[in-house]
């Protein structure tokens, strides 16, 4: 964008400096390069060794010149989720600037320091992982004054030979928040504490939340008043209620780790009962549309962001929670990058849809059919081979009214298939 400065990177695939008249022609006001583009005015081009580390280094820089609070979230998955919900809700009470979409690897988290400028009060970031000592690495650059780990799931397995490996590799965060910082944890996730002991090693003070625990934040009960959900939380030894528009366990999850993150500046109960009832689920983790699919209207559960065993569970539990007359049809894509645990993992899933009222379960992958041989056979939808034929599957298989949940990984292109079918949506749920 106009005034932007342009880091010319050079990867695997892709060399960023090829790239160098595109970005002035759009309005960048300077550009740090690997080598000097002939065509471009010298004067605007800061020549380097290496552009990545330039970024890295000067977004360190930018860090270390912010007075206000960071925060630094990680998890298998709900990052994005929790991001987006907190942000929304500390924007209330002072500037805010956050990780644009999924902006938490070795790229995005230096773009997303550069936006931190002096007169933000909270600044909350992202980090993800694909091996061990990424977070390290990232952590290091954000230095966090707060961290929380959402939970563990086999997530980016491939490079994992177990969960346990998983857990640690995702606590190296805790190990890079500032002195006399706060780490906030899942008391109801199987490595809370493991995660507790790492922390108490580092004298941090210890921040949890549960649904069913003693914890800092606990759910006492959900209770649907018409159009909307009463959720009643214990803070402390105080019991406050909130207004929210959903009853899925993820986003009731998340919104109990925003307000253990939120207890650390405001009192809970003088919070507005309605704070966090307009805040919208992020595309793709779970948002309901009605769309217009020829001549008959479909409730769209999008799902299609990513999946992994724990979102996918969660997902599932929260469909099967949705009351309706009218029938539940889902497609369900691979589970991508578990490596040797894909197999398992992928059967492990059947037992839980048998055990729900969903009606029909169809599957697109090579993966999920694992999941689709051991379902049982009246719940046994199509096996897709291509995207395409999931309009055809709408258009022959379900009837007005009736519900349909999309979920995969990524990078099997479900995604661009629900925007295809938002783009005739009547209204947002």
């Amino acid at each position: 964008k106009k005034n932007d400065i342009f880091f010319a990177i050079k990867g695997k695939k892709n060399d960023g400096n090829l790239f160098l008249k595109e970005a002035f022609r759009k309005g960048a006001s300077l550009a740090v390069v690997n080598r000097i583009n002939k065509y471009v005015k010298k004067n605007k081009q800061i020549k380097v060794k290496n552009s990545l580390d330039f970024l890295t280094k000067t977004s360190k820089i930018v860090r270390a010149n912010s007075n206000g609070t960071i925060i630094a979230i990680t998890g298998s998955c709900g990052k994005t989720s929790l991001k987006e919900l907190l942000a929304k809700t500390l924007a209330k009470f002072g500037k805010v600037t956050f990780s644009p979409r999924s902006f938490n690897n070795k790229y995005g988290v230096p773009l997303s320091l550069f936006n931190l400028n002096p007169s933000h009060k909270y600044g909350i970031f992202e980090v993800g992982m694909d091996k061990k000592g990424e977070i390290d690495s990232l952590s290091k650059i954000i230095k966090p004054d707060i961290g929380i780990i959402t939970n563990i799931s086999y997530a980016h397995a491939k490079n994992f030979k177990n969960i346990k490996q998983i857990a640690l590799a995702k606590s190296e965060i805790i190990n890079n928040i500032n002195h006399g910082g706060i780490i906030v944890l899942n008391a109801d996730d199987q490595f809370f504490n493991l995660h507790k002991k790492i922390a108490l090693k580092r004298n941090l003070k210890i921040l949890t939340f549960s649904t069913t625990k003693n914890s800092s934040i606990r759910l006492n009960y959900i209770k649907k008043e018409k159009n909307k959900f009463k959720i009643s939380v214990i803070v402390g030894k105080k019991n406050k209620h909130f207004y929210v528009a959903s009853n899925f366990e993820n986003y009731i999850k998340n919104l109990l780790a925003a307000i253990a993150i939120i207890s650390i500046f405001k009192d809970i109960t003088k919070l507005e009962k309605n704070i966090f009832y307009n805040l919208k689920i992020p595309n793709g983790r779970g948002d309901i549309s009605k769309i217009k699919f020829r001549n008959k209207n479909i409730f769209l559960i999008d799902e299609s962001y990513n999946s992994n065993p724990l979102s996918l569970k969660s997902a599932i539990k929260n469909f099967n929670s949705i009351k309706t007359f009218n029938k539940k049809h889902m497609i369900l894509g691979d589970m991508l990058e578990l490596g040797k645990h894909s197999k398992s993992l992928h059967q492990a899933i059947s037992t839980i849809i048998n055990s729900t009222s969903i009606d029909k379960v169809s599957v697109l992958g090579k993966h999920i059919k694992e999941t689709y041989k051991n379902i049982h056979n009246k719940k046994k939808g199509l096996i897709l081979k291509e995207n395409l034929q999931i309009f055809n599957l709408i258009k022959n298989n379900l009837n007005n009214n009736d519900y349909l949940m999309i979920k995969g990984s990524n990078s099997t292109g479900l995604h661009s298939v629900v925007n295809t079918l938002k783009k005739g949506s009547i209204y947002a749920l």
